[in-house]
């Protein structure tokens, strides 16, 4: 027996959101699409952790560096994951929008799926970078603040299911895996600007003392040299 779906308009804008399925069992293709979808957050994750070792010898001291940094990343994976895998596993429970669960080529929730890997690819550049700007090698700094901002902004367009329903209105588990993703990634993104910075201002004090140094030692010689001249028209007289 086949069920249509039902939706309802949701509580903050005037469009319909998805609020029971046409079936009974989440069919294969949907299953196949989360499992593939950990699969990548799992190969993301051990991508870090590959960078962070690789790099891990040249790292700045402190906290922030060898541990905010890396922690942050990791849990960015884990909340992205965990949304987007239950989110096409269970999306009545999130009030999928209509526009976003219709089947457009293949099958339902497919936008999501698709959306996971350019968001995924973004974000082993950005993690790449980041890690890279944590060390005393880094020089360039703009490419990483562009892409985490960028990860980032695409990231929190998880926190949209809250435009069409109230938090309350969603289970917990489900507040949970859309505010830790969203919040995840606005306090990553707050650590990136952060690091650009610090970067920053560490290069334009090194150029200062570099300025400052050589405007000292070419006085220094001029002031030798004026010396020497003395010394000299003091011995002819």
């Amino acid at each position: 027996m086949k069920f249509e779906p039902v939706f309802r308009l949701s509580t903050y804008r005037n469009e319909e959101v998805l609020i029971s399925e046409h079936f009974e069992h989440v069919p294969w293709i949907r299953i196949w699409m989360v499992i593939i979808c950990f699969f990548l957050g799992l190969g993301t994750l051990i991508h870090l952790i590959i960078v962070y070792f690789r790099y891990k010898s040249v790292l700045k001291h402190g906290h922030l560096y060898r541990l905010i940094v890396p922690l942050i990343l990791i849990l960015n994976i884990i909340l992205h994951v965990a949304h987007y895998s239950h989110n096409i596993y269970e999306p009545v429970g999130y009030f999928e929008p209509k526009k976003l669960y219709t089947k457009k080529f293949i099958t339902e929730m497919e936008q999501t799926f698709f959306f996971n890997f350019p968001l995924t690819i973004v974000f082993i550049l950005a993690t790449r970078k980041l890690i890279f700007a944590c060390t005393n090698q880094a020089t360039k700094f703009r490419s990483m603040l562009v892409f985490v901002i960028l990860y980032c902004l695409m990231s929190m367009i998880s926190g949209g299911h809250y435009t069409y329903e109230p938090p309350w209105n969603f289970d917990f588990i489900y507040n949970v895996t859309i505010a830790g993703e969203t919040i995840l990634a606005f306090i990553l993104m707050v650590i990136a600007i952060g690091i650009y910075q610090l970067n920053l201002n560490h290069i334009v004090d090194y150029k200062y003392v570099r300025v400052a140094s050589e405007e000292t030692s070419d006085s220094s010689m001029a002031m030798t040299q004026e010396r020497r001249w003395k010394s000299k028209m003091s011995d002819d007289e």
